[in-house]
């Protein structure tokens, strides 16, 4: 974990304890926690290049990734104050490929030959993708009426991105390694957040979150667009279920002393989700 990690984590700590101070000044404080499952279609290119140098981008699809998945996440938001919000999110992908085809490329350390397609055997390209993400973000009341609520405020996205690769070759029944490679980044990226509530009647309820960042700092570029888009249904006061739509588009960049790792990842599709408020 990096400096910067540790300082963003000691940087939510301290204000999650000056949150807690403040609970006592909320006339009504709430918590809401959301469970769900989201059937998201994944886009995901990966590179990784040694000395500075052009990596091959090597899409999920192309190495054997199913595209869709059905991914279990939470979400908590704490109305601390009249004005006051903290919302948080986690969410985890993972997901494996294996395919036994001839082609060039370069990831890091490995460098498949060029005229591949020519040797008599076949190459088999075994990896493991994953992304986790953790996001944090503070809202603060920009108006309200009696059915609309609009919050503005700052948030991080922790992101954990990573690709594993085996590859070998296989040829008259022997198979010769041609090498394993990890790529990963770990960054956490800041970004402008926007909340939107109305509500349809007592029990039924839209809300939208649009986060958005374009960032270059240190060994890190990063770029990020999120929407989000739920329905509510209030069975009871303290229950409910929901469905919605979510959009969540990374492109991060890390410039190490020995690779130079790039995810673009595109994250979209439905969600239902169960909803308690307390």
């Amino acid at each position: 974990m990096t400096d910067m990690i540790r300082g963003s984590i000691s940087a939510a700590a301290a204000v999650a304890i000056s949150l807690l101070a403040m609970t006592v000044q909320a006339k009504d404080p709430s918590v809401q926690i959301k469970l769900g499952a989201f059937a998201q279609t994944t886009e995901a290119t990966v590179s990784a290049s040694r000395d500075q140098g052009t990596g091959t981008d090597l899409s999920l699809q192309s190495l054997g990734h199913d595209d869709s998945q059905t991914n279990v996440w939470a979400s908590a938001k704490w109305q601390f104050n009249e004005r006051w919000q903290l919302w948080g999110n986690v969410s985890q992908f993972d997901s494996k490929g294996d395919i036994d085809r001839n082609f060039y490329f370069e990831f890091g350390d490995i460098d498949v030959p060029s005229d591949i397609e020519s040797v008599e055997g076949t190459l088999n390209v075994d990896s493991h993708f994953n992304a986790d993400l953790y996001i944090v973000n503070l809202g603060y009341e920009l108006y309200q009426s009696p059915r609309v609520k609009i919050d503005a405020g700052l948030g991080i996205h922790v992101v954990d991105f990573g690709l594993d690769m085996d590859v070998a070759l296989t040829a008259n029944n022997l198979t010769e390694s041609l090498g394993s490679e990890s790529s990963d980044v770990t960054a956490p990226l800041p970004n402008l957040v926007l909340f939107g509530q109305w509500k349809l009647s007592e029990k039924l309820e839209v809300s939208s979150t649009l986060g958005w960042l374009s960032l270059n700092y240190d060994d890190y570029d990063g770029e990020l667009t999120a929407l989000e888009l739920d329905i509510d249904y209030a069975l009871t006061p303290h229950f409910g279920l929901g469905a919605g739509y979510r959009y969540i588009d990374y492109r991060v960049t890390k410039t190490g002393e020995r690779l130079t790792s790039s995810f673009e990842s595109l994250f979209q599709g439905p969600t239902l989700y169960a909803v308690a408020r307390f």
